[in-house]
C-alpha cells in the first residue's frame, strides 16, 4: 500500500505526474475507477493508500516500468582467510577478446531522429488534413441526405395523391365520354335516310 506522492518518489517524478497517470487512466476505464479503490491511511487519516494491484495496473496503463524490489541479504564475511600480498597488474587489454558479437551503429544517430521526426510531422499533418477533409464531406452528405429524405417522403406522399386524383378523373372522363357518344349515336339515329328506293 502506498500513496500517489510515495509512488512519486519511487519512480522520480513529480506528484502532479502521478496524479496525471491516474487521469489519463481514469479517461480511459471511466472515472473512479482508480481512485475508488483508495483507503485511509492507518496512520494518517489525511493521507490516502492504494493496493499494490491498483499501482501496478496504474503503472502499466501509462507504460511506466515497475520498479524492482530487490530482495534483503545480509551477506557475513566470516573470518577463514589467509591474506596475501597484492599482485601489481599493469600492461594492454583489449575489450574485443571479451565480446563474440557485433552490432550495427549510425554515425549519427540523432541525424536520423531529426530526420524521422520531420517526415513524421509531414504524415501528421497530412493525416490530419485528410481526416478533417473527410469529415467536412460527411457533414455536407449528412446535410444532403437530411434534405432528400425529406423531399423524398413528400415525393413519395404526392405521386400516391397524384395516382388517386388520375384514377378519378380518368374514370370520370371515361363516363363522360362514353356518355358523349351515345348522345352522337343517338343525334345520328334521327338523322333521314339516304338510301336507294326511298324519296
Amino acid at each position: 500500500m502506498q500513496t500517489l506522492t510515495d509512488l512519486a518518489k519511487a519512480q522520480g517524478v513529480s506528484t502532479q505526474t502521478a496524479y496525471n497517470w491516474v487521469d489519463r487512466y481514469e479517461g480511459h476505464h471511466g472515472k473512479g475507477s482508480f481512485t475508488s479503490q483508495g483507503r485511509k491511511h492507518p496512520s494518517d487519516q489525511r493521507k490516502v493508500v492504494y493496493p499494490d494491484d491498483a499501482i501496478a495496473d496504474l503503472l502499466q496503463f501509462n507504460g511506466v516500468t515497475p520498479p524492482t524490489v530487490e530482495p534483503k541479504v545480509t551477506v557475513e564475511v566470516g573470518n577463514h582467510c589467509t591474506a596475501l600480498t597484492a599482485p601489481t597488474v599493469e600492461g594492454e587489454f583489449s575489450l574485443e577478446q571479451f565480446r563474440d558479437s557485433e552490432s550495427l551503429v549510425f554515425e549519427d544517430p540523432l541525424s536520423v531522429a531529426t530526420q524521422f521526426l520531420a517526415v513524421a510531422d509531414q504524415l501528421i499533418e497530412a493525416m490530419d488534413a485528410d481526416a478533417a477533409q473527410r469529415e467536412q464531406r460527411l457533414k455536407l452528405t449528412r446535410q444532403a441526405k437530411e434534405q432528400v429524405s425529406t423531399k423524398a417522403q413528400e415525393l413519395q406522399l404526392e405521386s400516391r395523391l397524384y395516382r388517386e386524383r388520375a384514377r378519378i378523373v380518368d374514370t370520370a372522363q371515361t363516363a363522360e365520354t362514353d356518355a358523349l357518344q351515345q348522345a352522337l349515336a343517338a343525334l345520328q339515329g334521327m338523322g333521314k335516310s339516304t338510301g336507294l328506293g326511298q324519296g
